[in-house]
């Protein structure tokens, strides 16, 4: 099902149409453009401080005719227009749960761009591209993770560059290959509202900018940008996107997953994780990015652990951070100063882990209740509505 947007000072129109319908159909929204970007910049807020619903409520009649003419598990595919460009709909609630809970969904920045991506979607191409962790003052071991990760997931297909191998050279080289299945990037974005094309990913040696993306053939069928803010772009009059999704469309990706504001790392591996694992099995991008989601937002303390203490490498400082979460205070104290004995004492992660377990001795001397290991950790849409699919869903 389509679902276009179209904001206006006085309210917002919606579009709908499938393919069982002799003509689209039109919903009138009472909210203005004002409307939207208040609403929308209270939402960022709420989402950062983990205060969601009443941000939630306010938009929720954007997303109310859409469960009036789909069912559960049919795929929605959004274009949104203005300010919604930067609404993750996957968070919005439907009959009291996320959307995400009961539909997969992609988007695209215009109706006529899904055209575009879906002429390069290509089931046959088998090579998986992976540059993570390229920054060296500024490590990301989940990203590291992440790529390794894939590797294992698919095998022989896989070619990972990392820390100093993961460079702009090394990327060229890699392109004159072929067409990939995947290209993900685990390093660091950034996002220049004031020149959008200079937005890019850090490379070990320099900024892949969304101005040089657009001077490259880069064809997959899905980029992966698993990097803070990937996903937003500045708007130009008429509606029009610049930035990284509409660069990596223009220089060939079928599909882009991207992310509106900056993720927690362990959280965001396992999301990745998931999402590569249904990939690999034959499972569409849209309803893999919904089943990752959905997985993230239900898991329990006690699984992250026990999926921590599973993976290859160490993940000793999570698993403390875990049971920090779960109230199990004394847990993550004992954890946290073993970490501390054999830490450097002069570096930035000594004082991080100093100020980890001066939060949790004084949280165990006040504790009331026991610990709650089954507790939803990751339920907040602040750790897994962050991530979009722009583009072809299949």
């Amino acid at each position: 099902m389509l679902a276009e947007y179209f904001v206006t000072e006085r309210e917002t129109l919606l579009f709908l149409a499938d393919a069982d319908a002799d003509e689209p159909r039109t919903e009138r929204i009472p909210l203005t453009r004002d409307d939207l970007r208040a609403h929308i910049t209270d939402l960022a807020g709420a989402v950062h401080a983990g205060k969601t619903s009443a941000a939630q409520g306010a938009l929720a009649a954007l997303t109310a005719p859409l469960a009036q003419i789909s069912a559960p598990g049919d795929l929605i595919w959004i274009v949104p227009h203005d300010t919604l460009h930067y609404l993750p709909f996957s968070m919005l609630a439907v009959d009291g749960a996320p959307l995400a809970a009961r539909n997969p969904l992609c988007t695209t920045p215009s109706a006529t761009v899904m055209g575009y991506c879906q002429a390069k979607h290509d089931p046959s191409r088998r090579r998986v591209l992976a540059y993570a962790d390229s920054a060296s003052d500024r490590p990301l071991p989940h990203a590291r993770r992440q790529a390794e990760a894939l590797a294992r997931i698919f095998a022989d297909d896989t070619v990972i560059r990392l820390g100093p191998h993961a460079t702009s050279t090394a990327l060229e080289t890699d392109l004159r290959l072929g067409p990939h299945r995947i290209i993900h990037f685990g390093c660091h974005g950034t996002f220049v509202p004031t020149a959008p094309l200079h937005s890019g990913i850090t490379l070990a040696d320099g900024e892949l900018t969304a101005e040089h993306i657009l001077s490259r053939s880069l064809p997959a069928d899905l980029v992966t940008l698993s990097a803070c803010e990937s996903g937003v772009n500045a708007r130009h009059p008429g509606d029009e996107l610049v930035g990284l999704t509409r660069a990596l469309i223009y220089a060939g990706a079928a599909s882009v997953l991207v992310t509106l504001w900056a993720v927690d790392e362990l959280s965001t591996s396992l999301l990745m994780t998931d999402f590569y694992h249904e990939i690999a099995a034959g499972t569409g991008k849209a309803v893999a990015l919904q089943r990752a989601q959905n997985t993230l937002r239900s898991i329990s303390g006690d699984e992250v652990i026990r999926r921590c203490e599973q993976a290859p490498g160490s993940y000793a400082e999570d698993i403390a951070d875990v049971r920090f979460r779960c109230g199990d205070f004394a847990a993550a104290r004992d954890a946290y100063s073993r970490l501390l004995e054999a830490a450097d004492p002069h570096g930035d992660h000594a004082a991080r882990l100093q100020a980890a377990e001066t939060r949790s001795r004084w949280a165990a001397s006040a504790a009331d209740r026991p610990p709650d290991y089954q507790r939803r950790i990751y339920s907040d849409p602040y750790y897994w509505a962050a991530f979009v699919l722009v583009g072809d869903w299949r």
